[in-house]
Protein backbone atom coordinates (compact mmCIF):
# COMPACT_ATOMS: atom_id res chain seq x y z
CA UNK A 1 0.00 0.00 0.00
CA UNK A 2 3.20 2.65 0.99
CA UNK A 3 5.22 1.12 -1.60
CA UNK A 4 5.45 4.15 -4.03
CA UNK A 5 5.05 6.65 -1.23
CA UNK A 6 8.50 8.80 0.07
CA UNK A 7 9.35 8.41 3.60
CA UNK A 8 8.87 11.80 3.97
CA UNK A 9 5.53 11.98 2.87
CA UNK A 10 4.89 9.11 4.93
CA UNK A 11 6.19 10.70 7.81
CA UNK A 12 3.24 13.53 7.18
CA UNK A 13 0.69 11.12 6.75
CA UNK A 14 1.29 9.34 10.13
CA UNK A 15 1.72 13.45 11.89
CA UNK A 16 -1.93 14.23 9.73
CA UNK A 17 -3.12 10.70 11.65
CA UNK A 18 -1.87 11.81 14.95
CA UNK A 19 -3.04 15.11 14.68
CA UNK A 20 -6.84 14.07 13.77
CA UNK A 21 -6.97 11.34 16.68
CA UNK A 22 -5.92 13.95 19.31
CA UNK A 23 -8.46 16.11 17.65
CA UNK A 24 -10.96 13.77 17.52
CA UNK A 25 -10.64 12.39 21.02
CA UNK A 26 -10.76 15.57 22.28
CA UNK A 27 -13.55 16.77 20.59
CA UNK A 28 -15.81 13.37 22.08
CA UNK A 29 -13.88 13.51 25.58
CA UNK A 30 -15.11 16.82 27.12
CA UNK A 31 -13.51 15.95 30.66
CA UNK A 32 -10.01 15.86 28.68
CA UNK A 33 -10.86 18.96 27.07
CA UNK A 34 -11.52 20.76 29.86
CA UNK A 35 -8.65 19.10 31.73
CA UNK A 36 -6.48 20.83 28.90
CA UNK A 37 -8.20 24.26 29.19
CA UNK A 38 -7.18 23.71 33.07
CA UNK A 39 -3.75 23.33 32.13
CA UNK A 40 -3.31 26.49 30.01
CA UNK A 41 -4.27 28.42 33.34
CA UNK A 42 -0.61 29.91 33.27
CA UNK A 43 -0.58 31.62 29.82
CA UNK A 44 -3.44 32.90 30.47
CA UNK A 45 -3.11 34.48 33.42
CA UNK A 46 0.40 36.07 32.27
CA UNK A 47 -1.56 37.58 28.89
CA UNK A 48 -4.20 39.02 31.96
CA UNK A 49 -1.39 40.52 33.98
CA UNK A 50 -0.38 42.54 30.63
CA UNK A 51 -3.81 43.54 30.56
CA UNK A 52 -4.45 45.74 33.49
CA UNK A 53 -5.58 49.14 33.72
CA UNK A 54 -6.05 51.75 36.91
CA UNK A 55 -7.69 55.09 37.18
CA UNK A 56 -5.65 57.95 37.47
CA UNK A 57 -3.75 58.09 40.80
CA UNK A 58 -4.97 54.46 42.21
CA UNK A 59 -2.28 53.47 44.67
CA UNK A 60 -0.12 50.86 43.72
CA UNK A 61 -1.69 47.85 45.87
CA UNK A 62 -5.03 47.55 44.27
CA UNK A 63 -3.38 46.55 40.87
CA UNK A 64 -0.45 44.24 43.15
CA UNK A 65 -3.80 42.53 44.63
CA UNK A 66 -5.40 41.49 41.00
CA UNK A 67 -1.50 40.20 39.83
CA UNK A 68 -2.19 37.72 42.95
CA UNK A 69 -5.36 36.89 41.99
CA UNK A 70 -4.24 36.35 38.51
CA UNK A 71 -1.10 33.92 39.32
CA UNK A 72 -2.37 32.51 42.54
CA UNK A 73 -6.32 32.27 42.41
CA UNK A 74 -7.45 30.92 39.13
CA UNK A 75 -8.78 34.20 38.27
CA UNK A 76 -7.86 35.52 35.26
CA UNK A 77 -10.43 38.70 35.19
CA UNK A 78 -10.40 41.10 38.02
CA UNK A 79 -12.06 44.60 38.94
CA UNK A 80 -11.32 46.33 42.45
CA UNK A 81 -12.89 49.34 43.66
CA UNK A 82 -11.12 51.12 46.65
CA UNK A 83 -12.73 54.21 48.08
CA UNK A 84 -10.59 55.64 51.20
CA UNK A 85 -11.40 57.54 53.97
CA UNK A 86 -11.75 60.73 52.59
CA UNK A 87 -13.98 59.46 49.72
CA UNK A 88 -11.68 59.34 46.54
CA UNK A 89 -12.09 56.41 44.38
CA UNK A 90 -9.41 54.66 43.00
CA UNK A 91 -9.99 51.15 40.46
CA UNK A 92 -8.14 48.71 38.54
CA UNK A 93 -9.29 45.94 36.27
CA UNK A 94 -7.47 42.88 34.00
CA UNK A 95 -7.97 40.48 31.79
CA UNK A 96 -10.66 39.75 29.66
CA UNK A 97 -14.75 39.44 29.31
CA UNK A 98 -14.49 35.91 27.10
CA UNK A 99 -12.98 33.01 27.80
CA UNK A 100 -10.15 33.51 25.38
CA UNK A 101 -7.94 35.91 25.96
CA UNK A 102 -6.63 38.78 23.10
CA UNK A 103 -9.42 37.29 20.87
CA UNK A 104 -12.13 38.95 23.48
CA UNK A 105 -12.79 42.90 24.72
CA UNK A 106 -10.62 43.73 27.78
CA UNK A 107 -12.33 44.33 31.28
CA UNK A 108 -13.16 47.32 32.06
CA UNK A 109 -14.81 48.99 35.23
CA UNK A 110 -18.61 48.51 33.56
CA UNK A 111 -17.76 44.92 33.59
CA UNK A 112 -20.48 43.10 35.27
CA UNK A 113 -19.97 40.05 38.06
CA UNK A 114 -21.99 37.90 40.00
CA UNK A 115 -21.94 38.81 43.42
CA UNK A 116 -22.81 35.95 45.23
CA UNK A 117 -23.12 35.83 48.67
CA UNK A 118 -21.48 39.59 49.15
CA UNK A 119 -25.91 39.66 48.57
CA UNK A 120 -26.42 38.88 51.93
CA UNK A 121 -25.69 42.34 53.13
CA UNK A 122 -28.37 43.94 51.12
CA UNK A 123 -30.52 40.96 52.90
CA UNK A 124 -29.31 42.14 55.90
CA UNK A 125 -28.64 45.41 55.45
CA UNK A 126 -32.79 45.64 54.76
CA UNK A 127 -33.72 43.57 57.78
CA UNK A 128 -31.86 46.14 60.17
CA UNK A 129 -33.84 48.59 58.94
CA UNK A 130 -36.88 47.23 59.68
CA UNK A 131 -35.81 47.03 62.88
CA UNK A 132 -34.51 50.41 63.15
CA UNK A 133 -38.38 51.18 62.28
CA UNK A 134 -39.85 49.27 64.14
CA UNK A 135 -41.84 46.56 62.41
CA UNK A 136 -39.39 43.86 63.44
CA UNK A 137 -36.95 43.21 66.56
CA UNK A 138 -33.82 41.59 66.61
CA UNK A 139 -35.81 38.35 68.79
CA UNK A 140 -38.81 38.40 66.76
CA UNK A 141 -39.72 34.70 65.76
CA UNK A 142 -39.32 33.75 62.57
CA UNK A 143 -42.83 31.92 62.98
CA UNK A 144 -44.27 35.02 63.62
CA UNK A 145 -43.83 36.21 59.92
CA UNK A 146 -43.72 33.00 58.35
CA UNK A 147 -47.28 31.97 59.16
CA UNK A 148 -46.81 28.38 57.62
CA UNK A 149 -44.68 27.48 60.67
CA UNK A 150 -47.77 26.41 62.24
CA UNK A 151 -47.04 23.15 63.76
CA UNK A 152 -43.21 21.80 63.30
CA UNK A 153 -42.17 18.55 64.53
CA UNK A 154 -39.13 19.77 65.73
CA UNK A 155 -40.19 22.17 68.09
CA UNK A 156 -36.44 24.36 67.66
CA UNK A 157 -38.02 25.55 64.49
CA UNK A 158 -40.95 27.54 66.74
CA UNK A 159 -37.69 29.51 68.21
CA UNK A 160 -35.34 30.57 65.86
CA UNK A 161 -35.87 34.60 65.42
CA UNK A 162 -34.16 37.13 63.15
CA UNK A 163 -31.05 37.63 65.25
CA UNK A 164 -30.10 34.14 65.26
CA UNK A 165 -30.81 33.98 61.27
CA UNK A 166 -28.49 36.72 60.65
CA UNK A 167 -25.57 35.39 63.34
CA UNK A 168 -26.15 31.85 61.22
CA UNK A 169 -26.87 30.14 64.76
CA UNK A 170 -30.51 29.50 63.73
CA UNK A 171 -29.60 25.64 63.94
CA UNK A 172 -28.95 25.07 59.77
CA UNK A 173 -26.28 23.17 59.14
CA UNK A 174 -25.04 24.00 55.40
CA UNK A 175 -24.19 20.49 54.93
CA UNK A 176 -26.87 18.27 56.72
CA UNK A 177 -29.84 17.19 54.27
CA UNK A 178 -31.82 20.25 55.34
CA UNK A 179 -29.27 22.79 55.38
CA UNK A 180 -29.07 24.16 52.28
CA UNK A 181 -31.88 22.56 50.07
CA UNK A 182 -31.49 25.28 47.34
CA UNK A 183 -28.49 23.96 46.36
CA UNK A 184 -29.61 20.57 45.07
CA UNK A 185 -29.57 19.14 49.03
CA UNK A 186 -32.50 17.39 50.28
CA UNK A 187 -36.28 18.49 49.11
CA UNK A 188 -36.38 22.11 48.72
CA UNK A 189 -37.78 24.40 50.99
CA UNK A 190 -37.54 28.03 50.45
CA UNK A 191 -38.69 30.14 48.86
CA UNK A 192 -41.62 28.10 47.36
CA UNK A 193 -42.37 25.33 50.01
CA UNK A 194 -42.16 27.30 53.23
CA UNK A 195 -44.52 24.45 55.26
CA UNK A 196 -41.78 21.87 55.08
CA UNK A 197 -40.45 23.56 57.81
CA UNK A 198 -42.62 21.81 60.04
CA UNK A 199 -41.25 18.43 58.75
CA UNK A 200 -37.71 19.27 59.51
CA UNK A 201 -35.37 18.73 61.95
CA UNK A 202 -32.74 21.60 62.88
CA UNK A 203 -29.12 20.41 62.68
CA UNK A 204 -28.42 21.84 66.47
CA UNK A 205 -30.61 24.42 69.05
CA UNK A 206 -30.94 27.80 68.13
CA UNK A 207 -28.02 30.09 69.29
CA UNK A 208 -25.74 26.58 70.30
CA UNK A 209 -23.33 27.23 68.13
CA UNK A 210 -22.65 28.99 64.35
CA UNK A 211 -23.05 27.25 61.03
CA UNK A 212 -23.34 29.58 57.91
CA UNK A 213 -26.72 28.78 56.26
CA UNK A 214 -27.75 30.18 52.64
CA UNK A 215 -31.21 28.77 53.68
CA UNK A 216 -31.16 30.70 56.99
CA UNK A 217 -30.56 34.14 54.50
CA UNK A 218 -33.74 32.71 52.04
CA UNK A 219 -35.63 33.17 54.78
CA UNK A 220 -34.48 36.85 55.78
CA UNK A 221 -35.57 37.17 52.16
CA UNK A 222 -39.23 36.22 52.91
CA UNK A 223 -39.48 38.26 56.21
CA UNK A 224 -38.29 41.63 53.96
CA UNK A 225 -41.05 39.88 51.48
CA UNK A 226 -44.13 39.73 53.94
CA UNK A 227 -42.95 43.63 55.95
CA UNK A 228 -43.33 44.93 52.87
CA UNK A 229 -46.80 44.35 51.98
CA UNK A 230 -45.81 40.83 50.46
CA UNK A 231 -44.07 42.59 47.39
CA UNK A 232 -41.17 40.40 46.05
CA UNK A 233 -37.63 40.42 47.69
CA UNK A 234 -36.51 41.32 44.48
CA UNK A 235 -38.65 44.34 43.76
CA UNK A 236 -38.11 45.33 47.04
CA UNK A 237 -34.49 45.71 47.15
CA UNK A 238 -34.03 47.15 43.85
CA UNK A 239 -36.62 50.01 44.67
CA UNK A 240 -35.29 50.55 48.37
CA UNK A 241 -31.46 50.93 47.07
CA UNK A 242 -32.04 52.25 43.78
CA UNK A 243 -30.77 49.72 41.70
CA UNK A 244 -32.35 51.26 37.85
CA UNK A 245 -29.62 53.71 38.99
CA UNK A 246 -26.52 51.23 39.22
CA UNK A 247 -25.19 48.43 37.00
CA UNK A 248 -27.22 46.09 40.16
CA UNK A 249 -29.04 43.63 38.55
CA UNK A 250 -30.47 40.07 39.89
CA UNK A 251 -29.08 37.32 38.02
CA UNK A 252 -30.97 34.31 36.41
CA UNK A 253 -29.77 30.72 34.84
CA UNK A 254 -28.01 32.54 31.86
CA UNK A 255 -25.38 34.92 31.20
CA UNK A 256 -26.24 38.73 31.15
CA UNK A 257 -24.97 40.15 27.60
CA UNK A 258 -22.26 42.02 29.35
CA UNK A 259 -21.06 39.69 32.24
CA UNK A 260 -17.89 38.61 31.99
CA UNK A 261 -17.28 34.46 31.56
CA UNK A 262 -16.22 32.52 34.44
CA UNK A 263 -12.93 30.61 35.12
CA UNK A 264 -14.94 27.41 35.47
CA UNK A 265 -15.00 24.09 33.41
CA UNK A 266 -16.21 20.33 34.72
CA UNK A 267 -13.66 17.51 35.13
CA UNK A 268 -16.30 15.05 36.46
CA UNK A 269 -17.45 12.35 34.93
CA UNK A 270 -19.55 13.55 32.45
CA UNK A 271 -17.66 16.66 31.50
CA UNK A 272 -20.49 19.01 31.27
CA UNK A 273 -22.13 21.43 33.98
CA UNK A 274 -21.84 25.28 34.33
CA UNK A 275 -22.15 28.37 37.15
CA UNK A 276 -25.45 29.02 34.97
CA UNK A 277 -27.24 25.85 35.23
CA UNK A 278 -25.78 24.79 38.67
CA UNK A 279 -27.95 26.50 40.87
CA UNK A 280 -31.73 27.45 41.51
CA UNK A 281 -30.84 31.51 41.33
CA UNK A 282 -34.51 32.32 42.43
CA UNK A 283 -34.01 30.43 45.62
CA UNK A 284 -30.63 32.24 45.75
CA UNK A 285 -32.03 35.97 45.29
CA UNK A 286 -31.47 37.02 48.70
CA UNK A 287 -28.53 35.00 49.77
CA UNK A 288 -26.55 35.26 46.30
CA UNK A 289 -28.61 36.65 43.46
CA UNK A 290 -27.16 39.86 43.07
CA UNK A 291 -25.05 40.94 40.20
CA UNK A 292 -22.90 44.48 39.20
CA UNK A 293 -19.38 45.97 38.97
CA UNK A 294 -16.61 46.50 42.22
CA UNK A 295 -17.80 50.39 41.67
CA UNK A 296 -20.91 49.87 42.68
CA UNK A 297 -20.36 47.27 45.24
CA UNK A 298 -18.36 49.39 46.75
CA UNK A 299 -20.60 52.80 46.72
CA UNK A 300 -23.20 50.61 48.36
CA UNK A 301 -21.50 48.55 51.15
CA UNK A 302 -20.14 52.62 52.28
CA UNK A 303 -23.44 53.84 52.36
CA UNK A 304 -24.70 50.85 54.38
CA UNK A 305 -22.04 50.98 56.45
CA UNK A 306 -23.03 55.07 57.11
CA UNK A 307 -26.08 54.27 58.59
CA UNK A 308 -27.33 54.24 62.24
CA UNK A 309 -26.92 51.32 64.60
CA UNK A 310 -27.39 48.65 64.37
CA UNK A 311 -25.86 48.76 60.55
CA UNK A 312 -23.66 46.55 58.58
CA UNK A 313 -20.85 46.42 60.82
CA UNK A 314 -22.49 45.69 63.81
CA UNK A 315 -21.71 42.87 66.03
CA UNK A 316 -23.63 40.93 68.81
CA UNK A 317 -23.02 41.17 72.24
CA UNK A 318 -24.57 38.09 73.46
CA UNK A 319 -22.15 36.27 71.16
CA UNK A 320 -18.47 36.44 72.07
CA UNK A 321 -15.55 35.13 69.59
CA UNK A 322 -12.14 36.21 68.60
CA UNK A 323 -11.56 38.87 66.15
CA UNK A 324 -8.19 38.08 66.12
CA UNK A 325 -9.26 34.81 64.42
CA UNK A 326 -10.09 35.88 60.29
CA UNK A 327 -13.43 34.55 59.40
CA UNK A 328 -14.45 33.32 63.28
CA UNK A 329 -17.15 35.89 64.22
CA UNK A 330 -20.25 37.10 62.10
CA UNK A 331 -21.94 39.98 62.97
CA UNK A 332 -25.17 41.10 61.72
CA UNK A 333 -23.92 41.26 58.02
CA UNK A 334 -19.81 40.91 57.92
CA UNK A 335 -17.04 39.08 59.70
CA UNK A 336 -14.66 41.39 61.63
CA UNK A 337 -11.09 40.84 61.89
CA UNK A 338 -8.81 42.65 64.42
CA UNK A 339 -4.71 40.79 64.45
CA UNK A 340 -3.89 43.17 67.68
CA UNK A 341 -5.62 45.31 69.95
CA UNK A 342 -3.98 48.47 68.80
CA UNK A 343 -4.77 48.19 64.76
CA UNK A 344 -7.57 48.84 63.34
CA UNK A 345 -10.90 46.35 62.78
CA UNK A 346 -11.60 45.66 59.55
CA UNK A 347 -15.07 43.66 58.52
CA UNK A 348 -14.82 41.65 55.63
CA UNK A 349 -18.02 39.52 53.54
CA UNK A 350 -17.10 37.59 50.61
CA UNK A 351 -18.53 35.04 48.72
CA UNK A 352 -18.16 32.14 46.42
CA UNK A 353 -19.56 29.96 43.57
CA UNK A 354 -18.01 27.95 40.61
CA UNK A 355 -15.65 29.96 39.22
CA UNK A 356 -16.22 33.15 40.53
CA UNK A 357 -15.31 34.95 43.92
CA UNK A 358 -16.09 38.06 45.44
CA UNK A 359 -15.15 40.18 48.58
CA UNK A 360 -15.69 43.54 50.41
CA UNK A 361 -13.69 44.83 53.34
CA UNK A 362 -14.38 47.90 54.96
CA UNK A 363 -13.14 49.89 58.27
CA UNK A 364 -14.09 51.77 60.77
CA UNK A 365 -12.98 55.04 59.50
CA UNK A 366 -15.23 53.76 55.98
CA UNK A 367 -12.57 53.03 53.53
CA UNK A 368 -14.25 49.96 51.47
CA UNK A 369 -12.29 47.61 48.91
CA UNK A 370 -14.57 45.72 46.70
CA UNK A 371 -12.82 42.56 44.45
CA UNK A 372 -14.48 40.92 42.13
CA UNK A 373 -12.82 37.84 40.68
CA UNK A 374 -13.72 35.30 37.76
CA UNK A 375 -12.18 32.37 39.74
CA UNK A 376 -11.59 30.65 42.72
CA UNK A 377 -8.38 29.59 44.52
CA UNK A 378 -7.75 25.91 44.12
CA UNK A 379 -6.84 25.79 48.41
CA UNK A 380 -9.90 27.40 49.17
CA UNK A 381 -10.27 29.40 52.55
CA UNK A 382 -6.68 29.45 52.67
CA UNK A 383 -6.19 31.44 49.48
CA UNK A 384 -9.39 33.81 50.20
CA UNK A 385 -7.56 34.58 53.63
CA UNK A 386 -4.37 35.66 51.60
CA UNK A 387 -6.16 38.30 50.38
CA UNK A 388 -7.95 39.03 52.90
CA UNK A 389 -4.30 39.77 55.09
CA UNK A 390 -3.62 41.79 51.96
CA UNK A 391 -6.33 43.62 51.83
CA UNK A 392 -5.91 44.31 55.89
CA UNK A 393 -2.01 45.25 55.49
CA UNK A 394 -2.92 48.29 53.21
CA UNK A 395 -6.34 49.52 55.44
CA UNK A 396 -4.40 49.68 58.55
CA UNK A 397 -1.44 51.34 57.21
CA UNK A 398 -3.81 53.76 55.74
CA UNK A 399 -5.99 54.38 59.43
Amino acid sequence: MFQNISKRDLILVFILIAVVTTISYYYINPQARNILWQNTYSARAELSVRQTSCSDDSPAWLADILEYQNRNNNAPSNQIAYINKQGNLHHCENGYIGQYPVLSDAITEQTRFRYASVTKLWTADAILDLIKEGKLALDTKLSDIITEIDNPKDPNIDKITIRQLLLHRAGFDRYSLFGNDMFGIGKPICPDNLQGLNDIKLSFAPDTKTSYSNLGYCLLGEVISRLNSDKPYKEVIAQQYQLSDTTLKFVSNAAMPDEVSYNYVETGLTGYADIYTAFDYDGLASAAGLSGNAIDLAQQVRAMADKPEPNILSADAQVACDVSEISECYGYAMVPYQSQPKLPMVHYRDGNLLGLSSLVAIDEQGSVVALLSNGTPDNGVEGSNSVKMMIYKHLAADK
